[in-house]
C-alpha cells in the first residue's frame, strides 16, 4: 500500500509504503489459540479412546504451528517512510527487528526500476545519489513498485538538478 502526503506549501512529500499483512498481534495470538484449542481438543478425544501418542504429535504440532506464525508475521511487517525536501531525502525502514535510516542529497538523487534477468521477477527499485543507494518497497508487488517510483520521481524532480542536463 502507497500513501502519498503533501505539505501545505507544497515543499515536503512524506511517502509511505506498507506491507499488506493485516493481522494484527492480537489476531495473531487469537489465531494461533483457537487452531491450538481445536487441535488439543481433538487430540485429548483420541488420548481418551487410548491413542495417546496423537496426543504428544499434537502438542508438538501446535508449538511447532505457533513458532511458524509468528515468524512469518515478524518477516512480513515492513514500513517505509520516505521524506522529501528542498535539502535531502530522508528514508526511513522499518521492520519488526528494528530500524535503518538513510539521508540523501535530493538535488543529485534517481529513481531505478530494473527488471531482473527472469522475466516474471518483480523489478528492484532503488534511490541512488552519488554513491549512496537505497533499496525499496522488496515486499511490494509490481505494480506498488512501479507506483512508489513514479511518486517518489515526480516528488524529487522540483528538486532536482538533473533537470537541466
Amino acid at each position: 500500500m502507497i500513501i502519498v502526503e503533501n505539505s501545505r506549501e507544497g515543499r515536503c512529500v512524506r511517502i509511505q509504503a506498507k506491507s499488506h499483512f493485516s493481522l494484527g498481534i492480537k489476531g495473531l495470538f487469537t489465531l494461533i489459540g483457537t487452531l491450538s484449542a481445536l487441535t488439543l481438543l481433538l487430540a485429548s478425544v483420541a488420548a481418551w479412546f487410548g491413542y495417546w501418542p496423537i496426543l504428544a504429535i499434537a502438542v508438538f504440532q501446535v508449538v511447532l504451528l505457533g513458532m511458524i506464525f509468528v515468524r512469518a508475521w515478524k518477516a512480513a511487517w515492513a514500513v517505509e517512510t520516505i521524506s522529501i525536501n528542498s535539502e535531502c531525502i530522508a528514508v526511513l525502514q522499518e521492520r519488526y527487528s528494528g530500524h535503518k535510516r538513510t539521508e540523501l542529497d535530493v538535488a543529485w538523487a534517481r529513481v531505478t526500476l530494473q527488471q531482473p534477468d527472469i522475466r516474471w521477477y518483480s523489478p528492484d527499485l532503488e534511490i541512488r545519489s552519488g554513491r549512496c543507494s537505497v533499496k525499496l518497497g522488496e515486499y511490494l508487488n509490481t505494480a506498488e513498485k512501479r507506483k512508489l517510483a513514479e511518486s517518489i520521481s515526480r516528488a524529487i524532480d522540483q528538486f532536482s538538478a538533473w533537470q537541466n542536463q
